[in-house]
């Protein structure tokens, strides 16, 4: 069986509404002014970090709270 971890929930948030807009993760990267790799890492759950979230967030329109973890 294959070993992958579950998405959290903010994750596939960020991502629908990342589609619904049209934006991509450089485009996010670019209105941060933080790296691709450094947002994809927070879009793709590997990394977190509770002010970028809130940023992305607040440029996405979702909610920032407890849907990471």
């Amino acid at each position: 069986m294959e070993n992958r971890s579950i998405l959290p929930q903010w994750c596939k948030e960020a991502k629908k509404a990342m589609i619904d807009r049209d934006l991509t993760i450089s485009d996010i990267a670019e209105m941060t002014g933080k790296t691709k790799r450094w947002i994809g890492g927070i879009i793709n759950g590997r990394i977190y970090s509770p002010n970028m979230v809130k940023e992305i967030s607040d440029i996405l329109g979702i909610a920032d709270s407890g849907n990471f973890l």
